[in-house]
């Protein structure tokens, strides 16, 4: 059938026209062609007259009789199905709906013309009409040239012909309108149509030539197709195509190779069941090889697999039947500890309130910066002329990707499909094009999900935002890719405070159950989730350590012990380990940084980890606090600068110090910080000078003492904060000799290890009495 409708492109040949890019012809013999062909009809054949004698009829030119069923032939491959309701009579007869086939639109005159538009030069047509006009001929060259082989594979036929379709169809559409200049969102829909068209009949002539290498007609026709494609495309676009080519050509390959490799086997099986079948069976059903000599029975063959192909992770049992793969027990118990663990982990963070720990500033200036590059592209692209969009879709991708994730369970699966739906690219694109305007349309569609979904004393604001920004939109102020840059950067804010909206709310609406069930939930996640107690090898550790140290020995007999929950003499013991062990975990002074966590505890202090790291960083920076200031109040006292001032000066300088200590800077820097920070404040005051450079080195070389943590300097102040810790939890002092600037800080972080200590002996105590047992047993089997 196809290659009997190719004769009527080769008789376009045969009358003189045709396109060739390598020698092409001039606009003006083309020209000359389409006025001097000969005028049809049925019954006066060939001839000169314009109408018909007989019926008095026009005549029609024979190359437009040629041309109309060259489109014919496209329209019967690549029609479509069109749905649409009825008219009022046919409704009154109970039609509900119209289906019919609606082919290509007949134009041949358009169609012959497209010979002459495609050489015309760009200053007598617009250069997307001329490329449009190109496309829609070579390919009827090359649906002639394939056509002629012996050979026609079907599927590259309709390929070619659904291209045409589609390059005939835009072609035709501008025809009709006069083939004006292409302008805006006109050139770019244009642009577009001619890129798909040309995209699928690369990707099917590719394809092509792989299974016939030697086709010269066929290697200058992809040439030719990647030219235009290369014209029109942005080159990042062409090489993620051309790359998603490659992989679907490794794919088939491999996927040829195991199909092939399973016919092979499947032969081989077949072979063998005939060559069984042939034999003669003198008993039934044992069957025994000629190489069988442990007188077992020989293996079945596998069954044949039939029908559509099985689901993922079902298989096919030895009678042919799918089934489920049967979960791994592995797998079940990895799914419960993770539940158990996140339960018990929120249920401890309702009766401890963990620190949040400090985020990095680094982390986040080079996130943050990475993000506002991103979003500079965009808005430079959007600034081109015309507006590259390419980009749009990526930021749509993770808006649809972010507002979903935000959502609870039940609500995303209600909400899911309207989400994608609205924000779809492949639907809106064509509207963005259009206006900015309807990138505000989108934008006021999240924010309004955002205030549905979030807090609702903060959605009159959200709404406020969406109106300003819309106003920015469709005003393009600044500009217009500023503008739709600033509408991005606010849904990505807007659906981030989102997120931590719904997290918080959900946490607060079940924290009540979980405060109340948290000793019950944790101890269910250590009996199911931890080894046996006596397999807790760093925890055992941990404890004989500390249960002979002089210092539990005596805190063991001390008023402070005495009036605790611990009723024996070993379980007060036990808590004097805790109490020891965890004060020696917060010291770093003189310790190495790879032996510092060696000996921690996992088992008995497995949700104090976020409490243990915090406090330790939380002695380390007292510690350097305490040291730096008594530094430059030596400094200062010597440069003759009045005790009163010093202290106000101390004051002025604690909290830029601590802020300094968060952010991590290398030494020069803190050096080159503290000096400038201190000459500040200095310089605050008339009366004062700078310091001088014997200070400043002064300074220096104290900074540089205090951050070596092995140094003797760093710790004995150490000593002096972990002392005041010790004498609140172990000694019971109310009011211990303070610190200085950092008593304060000093006083809440013990208040917080107070309270931890006290849950953990709560959690821990059946257990703890295990270790104990096993302890003393072990105890007198090795006495």
């Amino acid at each position: 059938m196809f290659a009997k409708n190719i004769q009527y492109l080769k008789q376009l040949e045969e009358m003189g026209l045709q396109y060739n890019s390598t020698h092409p012809m001039t606009a003006e013999t083309v020209e000359h062609i389409l006025i001097t062909d000969k005028w049809c009809c049925k019954t006066c054949g060939m001839t000169e007259l314009r109408t018909c004698p007989d019926t008095g009829k026009p005549h029609r030119r024979r190359m437009v009789r040629v041309a109309q069923e060259i489109l014919r032939l496209i329209g019967s491959r690549t029609g479509q199905l069109v749905v649409r309701p009825p008219n009022l009579s046919a409704s009154l007869n109970g039609r509900s709906r119209l289906r019919s086939l609606r082919r290509v639109t007949m134009n041949p005159q358009a169609l012959l013309l497209a010979y002459y538009y495609a050489l015309l030069p760009s200053n007598e047509v617009d250069g997307l009409v001329s490329e449009c006009a190109q496309q829609l001929v070579e390919l009827l060259e090359q649906l002639k040239v394939y056509g002629a082989q012996t050979n026609v594979d079907e599927e590259y036929a309709t390929a070619l012909l659904s291209s045409a379709s589609l390059t005939w169809q835009e072609y035709n559409k501008k025809f009709t309108e006069d083939l004006r200049s292409l302008r805006g969102a006109d050139r770019r829909a244009c642009q577009e149509v001619i890129v798909n068209g040309t995209k699928e009949a690369y990707v099917a002539a590719a394809r092509e030539l792989r299974k016939t290498p030697s086709s010269e007609e066929l290697q200058a026709f992809v040439g030719m197709l990647r030219d235009r494609l290369s014209r029109l495309m942005p080159r990042e676009g062409l090489e993620e195509m051309e790359a998603t080519m490659r992989e679907e050509q490794q794919e088939q390959e491999e996927t040829q190779g195991e199909k092939g490799k399973e016919e092979k086997e499947e032969g081989e099986r077949e072979k063998n069941v005939k060559f069984q079948s042939s034999k003669p069976q003198l008993t039934a059903p044992t069957l025994l090889s000629e190489g069988n000599t442990s007188g077992s029975e020989t293996e079945a063959p596998p069954p044949t697999i039939m029908g559509p192909e099985i689901p993922p992770d079902w298989y096919v049992d030895e009678h042919g039947r799918s089934r489920p793969i049967q979960e791994d027990s592995i797998r079940r118990r990895r799914e419960m500890y993770l539940r158990l663990e996140f339960r018990a982990v929120k249920a401890y963070e309702t009766v401890i309130t963990v620190p949040e720990q400090k985020s990095d500033p680094l982390q986040e200036q080079l996130v943050s910066s990475m993000n506002e590059a991103q979003l500079a592209i965009l808005a430079e692209q959007c600034n081109q002329n015309p507006p590259d969009l390419q980009n749009v879709h990526r930021f749509l991708k993770l808006i649809i990707e972010g507002l979903l994730n935000a959502l609870p369970r039940r609500v995303r699966s209600r909400a899911e499909q309207e989400i994608r739906d609205v924000l779809d690219w492949r639907i809106v694109r064509r509207s963005v094009m259009g206006s900015p305007g309807n990138i505000a349309a989108l934008m006021r569609y999240v924010m309004g999900k955002v205030a549905e979904y979030g807090a609702p004393a903060k959605a009159e604001e959200t709404l406020k935002l969406a109106e300003d920004m819309r106003k920015d939109l469709e005003t393009c102020t600044p500009d217009l890719g500023t503008a739709v840059a600033n509408a991005f950067r606010l849904m990505f804010t807007s659906i981030r405070q989102l997120h931590e909206d719904i997290a918080q709310y959900s946490l607060l609406f079940i924290s009540q159950q979980l405060r109340g069930n948290a000793v019950t939930y944790i101890r269910e996640f250590i009996t199911e989730c931890l080894p046996k107690v006596d397999q807790w090898e760093s925890s055992l550790t941990f404890i004989r350590r500390y249960l002979n140290d002089e210092r539990v020995k005596a805190w063991a007999n001390s008023s402070v012990a005495i009036s605790a929950t611990a009723v024996t003499e070993a379980e007060r013991k036990l808590r004097g380990a805790l109490l020891y062990g965890f004060l020696d975990i917060m010291r770093s002074g003189g310790l190495q940084v790879n032996d510092r966590w060696h000996d921690y505890p996992t088992e008995c202090f497995y949700f104090e980890k976020k409490v243990v790291f915090f406090a330790a960083n939380t002695v380390q920076e007292n510690s350097l606090l305490l040291l730096l200031s008594g530094s430059i109040a030596t400094v200062l006292r010597d440069k003759g600068v009045d005790s009163r001032v010093v202290s106000d000066i101390l004051k002025q300088l604690h909290d830029k110090f601590r802020l300094l200590f968060s952010e991590q800077l290398t030494l020069s820097s803190l050096k080159c910080s503290v000096t400038s920070l201190v000459n500040e404040a200095l310089t605050q005051r008339q009366t004062l000078s700078a310091l001088t450079e014997s200070e400043v080195t002064q300074l220096d070389g104290i900074v540089e003492k205090m951050t070596n943590t092995t140094g003797s300097l760093y710790v004995v102040f150490e000593k002096r904060v972990l002392s005041f810790i010790e004498g609140i939890l172990a000694h019971g002092q109310s009011d211990p000799a303070p610190l200085g600037l950092v008593t304060d800080s000093l006083r809440r972080l013990t208040a917080l290890l107070q309270h931890v200590l006290a849950f953990n002996w709560e959690l821990y105590q059946p257990f703890y009495r295990e270790m104990l047992l096993l302890i003393t047993q072990e105890d007198a089997v090795s006495s």
